[in-house]
């Protein structure tokens, strides 16, 4: 797509739910029916259900409203420091953590948007798709003159930034999943990956990318194998506000940024403890890579600096401060 904001243009016009002409959209975006045709065709391939006919035009099958930095700006309310946050969006680009990352300017926060990714990725490498305009893919960058105390739980840190902002909008809060993904019940619903450029000690620009799903679809067809949720399986017949959604999100993250870096993971423990999904569950740990060892055991919760605590069949506990986790049923903690 050779230009992803004319894509977004056309999508605010669909938005509405109401037929539009082919003619009336080719004149307000000031471009050729064959162009308009080629951008529903574009659309369609990402996920977008635009209904064509023949002799009333184009609609969205489906209730859809884009992002906006308008919207998004309306009514935000920032902590000190964060009034001069800069924010873009992106309709289409490869990564918001890509994006941030190769940011010059890491003298102020800043949080990007898209629609949809091209080469969104999850933790060990893993890629992230969903449709158009069907997830919220947002990353934030964060200066930091001096790395924080327990960098490495800023991960379980935007698990909780992300649960306030969806209990702010009115849907159940999901649970976390040690260390950076959000589920409900047995379904994934979103993640979070945290990547960093800088000095060990500092200045430090963090990146921190979350993805969540929003409608039906960003959640891929084989989602029954794939154990994957979106906030509409959760909660049917209700819609998201994506924009208001990513207002608290920005909130919530400026002011958990804020107290994590004066005070490290400890003011966030007791938080973390209510929707740790993992806690005193018999879990499967990988470890390495691609070299990979498996180890049964159960999760015991996390230590003060975000490692999670795990404690082998034979009574043994570590802390462990990288691997894949998952449940494993059926079990029986001792």
């Amino acid at each position: 797509m050779r230009d992803p904001k004319r894509l977004a243009e056309l999508v605010v016009r669909l938005e509405d739910g109401e037929w539009h002409a082919g003619p009336e959209l080719a004149r307000g975006l000031g471009i050729s029916r064959a162009a308009v045709w080629k951008r529903v065709e574009v659309l369609r391939r990402l996920g977008v259900d635009v209904e064509p006919h023949h002799d009333r035009g184009y609609r969205l099958s489906t209730s859809m409203r884009g992002l906006s930095i308008e919207r998004i700006r309306d009514g935000l309310r920032c902590p000190a420091g964060w009034e001069n946050l800069g924010m873009e969006l992106w309709p289409v680009t490869d990564s918001t953590n890509e994006r941030l990352l190769g940011e010059a300017d890491h003298s102020r926060p800043r949080v990007g948007f898209a629609e949809y990714q091209t080469r969104g990725r999850g933790r060990r490498g893993r890629s992230w798709e969903g449709a158009y305009a069907a997830s919220l893919l947002v990353s934030f960058g964060i200066p930091f003159a001096l790395a924080p105390p327990d960098l490495q739980a800023l991960g379980l840190v935007s698990g909780i930034v992300a649960c306030r902002a969806i209990g702010r909008a009115g849907f159940p809060v999901p649970g976390i999943k040690w260390p950076n993904d959000l589920w409900y019940g047995a379904g994934k619903f979103g993640g979070i990956l945290v990547e960093l450029a800088g000095e060990a000690e500092g200045p430090l620009w963090c990146v921190v990318g979350y993805g969540l799903n929003i409608r039906r679809a960003a959640v891929p067809a084989d989602s029954a194998l794939t154990g994957t949720v979106s906030l509409e399986d959760v909660a049917p017949g209700r819609s998201c506000d994506r924009n208001r959604l990513a207002g608290y999100l920005i909130e919530e993250q400026a002011r958990a940024t804020d107290l994590f870096r004066e005070r490290g993971f400890a003011p966030f423990m007791e938080e973390y403890a209510r929707h740790d999904i993992l806690y005193n569950k018999p879990v499967l740990v990988l470890e390495g890579h691609p070299v990979r060892r498996e180890r049964s055991g159960w999760a015991r919760g996390v230590r003060a600096d975000g490692a999670l605590w795990f404690e082998s069949p034979t009574g043994r506990r570590e802390a462990l401060m990288a691997g894949e986790v998952s449940l494993r049923l059926p079990a029986q903690s001792p």
